[in-house]
């Protein structure tokens, strides 16, 4: 360990060891330190949550990062996969279901994060990143470009001085606590979660030769979602063998102190999963972890800083695991860190771009929210529940991922130009996400339909997306691509909501600054469920 550094890291966890590693890519001279309080190497199946990875964390590790040899000892990821309530749910295959019956072109990845996490501290090794794990940070004095870290390893103290000090200490936010930033989260939802040492194989629990035949690979390599009324349990299977299983609840309609011990985690099972709860009861002896979270939504009023400090990764803000976005959170706050810190580094003065950045952090944050917010209770509802998950896939590949697969975030004039396009879509989905939730009110329908499948590998359009973020692109034609994809997405909205007004009149008076549409976009969606009456 040296006395000074260009870069100190509190935490070499993912989001710690991936901002490493792409700040020695694009600037090899920096002095980077990452200080880790935990002993390495990392155990396998370790205790941490963020195994699933979507599409832009998937392609921040593969081709910004270039971790494609770390990547191969992981497991490949066959999309989401959707299991609605159903009676007792001692029968998956009464259950209805939505997922794809092949791989997306772009790439996912079911991430063992020790074994990730582990492979990412040797790789920073070989990069000439100091990394120092039992090192504990001892005491902070920020200054201007200039922080003095007091750091105990190994019982030793020793004192470094360095130009930026980056926070991806996760949940401990050690710079957010110094500096009281924690801002409240409306967002109220608990989970807990453990692993068990066993592959849990979801294709196990119904033998029926065309239920099989649904999905051309193994439904296990899914991230298998158990929906109900307030809740959702997750089954994702990890490169060692084991299968990470979790229970993330609205707490109003499932208390905390109903999930926050294994034995308690079980019999809430038991009572609304029987049939996951019986495969779990015959491999309890294999139990390697358990841990629960209350309340775990956390916000930062500031995560970037003109001084010389950032945050990335849990230390700063956290919305919800559905839909992996953690790491997809984690690629861009490292991307705007490492630009803010190699531009610093190079001389520039980066007080107006540090203020940009956070402001579309905050922006991007905003525009999640509404996809979790209040939305929970819609859980149990198979057909709202579908066409809101086509919708929220159709919003993602259209406008964030899109953008970040062409290296825009930081492309300031780009985001500007395009500024007007990106609202519009924030708008037209606030007002979707305000309908779903009317919807499912007043629509119980799906409660009492049984077995369909809804093979989104059959959507048209939604395919084109995915397979869209390969492309390459002028940024002339981007912005058309994001134009074209405003009028998918309205029409799209138009579509919905002229449905669902068919079938339940009262829903016009919730549908106030949504144009209904002749769009035929999600026609034999709709038509499964019609088959079973409204």
């Amino acid at each position: 360990m040296h006395s000074t550094y260009d870069v100190l890291i509190m935490g070499g966890g993912l989001s710690g060891l991936s901002l490493a590693i792409q700040l020695k890519l694009k600037a090899p001279q920096l002095r980077i330190l990452i200080a880790e309080k935990a002993a390495h190497p990392a155990p396998e199946a370790a205790h941490k949550v963020g195994e699933s990875s979507v599409e832009i964390a998937s392609h921040y590790f593969e081709n910004i990062l270039g971790l494609q040899q770390q990547l191969e000892n992981e497991l490949p990821k066959f999309g989401l996969r959707f299991f609605y309530t159903q009676g007792n749910n001692t029968d998956i295959g009464q259950r209805i279901e939505l997922g794809s019956y092949e791989y997306p072109m772009a790439k996912s990845y079911q991430i063992d994060r020790g074994r990730f996490e582990t492979a990412l501290a040797a790789h920073c090794l070989s990069l000439g990143i100091d990394f120092q794990d039992n090192c504990k940070v001892k005491e902070i004095a920020l200054g201007h470009y200039e922080h003095k870290i007091t750091l105990l390893t190994n019982t030793q103290e020793s004192t470094v001085t360095t130009a930026w000090l980056v926070d991806a200490s996760g949940r401990m936010g050690i710079l957010k606590r110094k500096l009281k930033l924690a801002k409240p989260v409306y967002h109220d939802v608990n989970a807990s979660w453990f692993r068990i040492k066993h592959k849990i194989d979801i294709d196990d629990w119904y033998d029926d030769p065309a239920w099989q035949a649904r999905a051309k690979v193994p439904r296990r390599l899914s991230t298998n979602h158990l929906m109900g009324k307030g809740y959702w349990v997750w089954l994702i299977p990890l490169a060692s063998g084991s299968t990470s299983i979790g229970i993330v609840a609205d707490a109003n309609i499932h208390p905390y102190a109903e999930i926050n011990t294994f034995a308690r985690a079980q019999a809430w099972l038991q009572k609304y999963e029987p049939q996951c709860a019986q495969v779990i009861a015959k491999h309890q002896a294999q139990l390697q972890d358990f841990l629960s979270l209350k309340h775990y939504s956390h916000n930062c009023k500031k995560v970037y800083s003109a001084d010389g400090w950032a945050m990335t990764g849990d230390a700063g803000a956290f919305l919800d695991p559905f839909y992996s976005p953690g790491s997809d959170f984690i690629a861009l706050n490292n991307g705007f860190i490492s630009d803010l810190i190699i531009k610093q580094q190079a001389g520039m003065d980066i007080a107006a771009r540090a203020e940009q950045y956070e402001k579309l952090f905050r922006t991007l944050f905003l525009a999640f929210s509404p996809v979790y917010e209040d939305q929970y209770p819609i859980m149990a509802n198979a057909k709202v529940m579908s066409i809101k998950i086509i919708w929220d896939y159709t919003l993602y590949w259209s406008g964030a991922a899109l953008l970040y697969f062409r290296d825009k975030f930081c492309d300031l004039d780009f985001m500007a130009t395009s500024g007007r396009t990106l609202q519009q879509i924030y708008q037209i989905n606030r007002l979707m996400q305000g309908f779903f939730r009317q919807w499912a009110a007043v629509d119980l329908a799906s409660y009492a339909m049984r077995g369909i499948y809804i093979n989104y590998s059959n959507i048209t359009f939604l395919q084109q997306l995915n397979k869209d973020l390969l492309k390459e692109q002028s940024d002339r034609e981007l912005s058309l691509q994001l134009t074209a994809n405003v009028h998918l997405i309205t029409e799209l909205a138009g579509e919905i909501v002229r449905n669902a007004c068919a079938v339940k009149p009262e829903l016009n008076a919730y549908a106030a600054g949504i144009a209904k549409s002749d769009a035929n976009h999600l026609g034999w969606v709709f038509d499964l469920f019609h088959k079973d009456g409204d």
